[in-house]
């Protein structure tokens, strides 16, 4: 009698790779990729915030014991402390501040909103609040969140962490992060917000995602290029077929009250301090009304653009390095996650990946490069190239959508330069040209 075959039940297919097709955004995949992983990169993400914390004490201890000190360049603070007196102006002059000069009254020359979160503090420290301290810590909240968008996108632990410290450490967040100034306050908490608001629009949290950008509006101005891309992807997710585009565009509209009231209250402390909704108080400085086209001009762009795109960093004959300090050059070598900006773009013109969202975001980064370099100046110290790090976000909301797992090795070499070049740079900012 011939043996009987063992019972082998019938194969189910493995439908999940067709249930992904279904979905287009990293929110939704991630609900069918990870449904029980909520707590397994939390050992990365500690270890990864122990090692910013330690390169902070070291790095402060050769700056001279400073991680606990006050940043006299802290316009902020002040700001905050004479709203405490009920006063929108600082009541004299700090000659070493950008400070607005208005009616013989000196004014913060910059928005607001880093004025609110320092605040609190003001109660505790008074005038010597602990900047360093603070923006410290924003910067490593801003690594933490860029580790759980990457996580979230389907990114490896170990890749995670390494693209949250490229977009830190690797960037010149690194030496801003080192100095609660006025400058770097504002471009941390920038980041931190639209980061945060990444965070969020990945969560379906829309209002949250809207709200936090109008908030880096008052850190930042051009920040508020963010609400495109934003409109698009929640477009996109609500949209049906037979639809039209008001109606779709319309059931964003409770995302669209904390914006409209955020602006209202900017634009009334503008007016309150200069008479204008639309005047924050930089073209009040000195700097600019001493200028003959002012704090913007057209005139200013092609040699900003130039200096951006095309400035090279020299080697000279004793090897030693050779860069401006104000005004910019390569922005992709001061910044190189850029760099893998530009390879995501080449891959998937190539593939023909180019979609809605991924142009939004382009032409958001490419608007603000140009407003940017429409701006009498760049920026000064830290290789002349800061304000290019207010387009990171956005830099990394496209590369999130190429649902990449690893990073590539020429990435990870970019990862490496950007972090070993801005720690020298914080450092030389201090030891050959503080």
């Amino acid at each position: 009698m011939p043996p009987v075959p063992a019972f082998t039940p019938p194969s189910v297919p493995d439908v999940a790779p067709q249930l992904l097709l279904l979905y287009d955004t990293p929110m939704e995949q991630n609900r069918l990729n990870q449904p029980n992983q909520k707590h397994s990169g939390t050992a990365a993400l500690l270890c990864m915030l122990a090692l910013m914390a330690f390169a902070y004490v070291l790095l402060h201890d050769l700056l001279g014991g400073t991680l606990l000190a006050h940043s006299a360049w802290d316009s902020y603070t002040l700001q905050a402390m004479a709203w405490r007196r009920g006063s929108l102006s600082l009541g004299q002059n700090y000659p070493w501040l950008e400070l607005a000069v208005y009616e013989g009254e000196y004014f913060v020359s910059f928005p607001p909103f880093p004025s609110v979160v320092m605040l609190p503090f003001t109660f505790i420290f008074g005038e010597n609040t602990p900047n360093n301290l603070i923006v410290a810590a924003v910067t490593m909240a801003s690594a933490a969140l860029a580790f759980r968008c990457l996580r979230r996108a389907g990114m490896k632990d170990a890749h995670c962490a390494l693209g949250a410290l490229f977009l830190t450490f690797g960037s010149n967040m690194m030496w801003m992060s080192t100095d609660g100034g006025v400058w770097f306050m504002a471009q941390a908490i920038n980041m931190l917000l639209l980061l945060w608001a990444l965070d969020a629009a990945m969560l379906g949290r829309r209002i949250l995602a809207y709200a936090l950008i109008a908030l880096a509006v008052g850190c930042r101005p051009f920040s508020a290029l963010m609400f495109f891309p934003l409109f698009l992807y929640c477009y996109l997710e609500d949209r049906e077929e037979g639809v039209g585009f008001l109606k779709t565009a319309f059931k964003q509209w409770k995302a669209f009250l904390i914006p409209m009231a955020v602006a209202a209250a900017y634009m009334w402390y503008n007016a309150a301090r200069f008479d204008s909704v639309l005047e924050f108080g930089h073209n009040y400085l000195p700097e600019f009304t001493e200028s003959e086209h002012g704090q913007f001009h057209l005139s200013y762009i092609l040699t900003n653009l130039k200096n951006l795109l095309l400035r090279p960093v020299a080697l000279e004959k004793d090897l030693s390095l050779s860069y401006p300090f104000f005004d910019g050059f390569m922005f992709y070598v001061a910044n190189p996650f850029f760099l893998v900006l530009f390879g995501a773009v080449i891959g998937d013109i190539r593939h023909k990946r180019m979609d809605a969202l991924r142009l939004a975001l382009l032409l958001s980064m490419a608007a603000n490069l140009l407003l940017l370099c429409w701006h009498k100046t760049l920026g000064g110290w830290q290789f002349g190239a800061r304000y290019t790090c207010d387009m990171l976000p956005a830099a990394l909301a496209y590369f999130l959508l190429g649902k990449r797992t690893a990073f590539r090795r020429w990435e990870c070499m970019a990862a490496a330069f950007g972090i070993l070049f801005n720690v020298y740079g914080a450092l030389a900012m201090t030891f050959l040209y503080g």
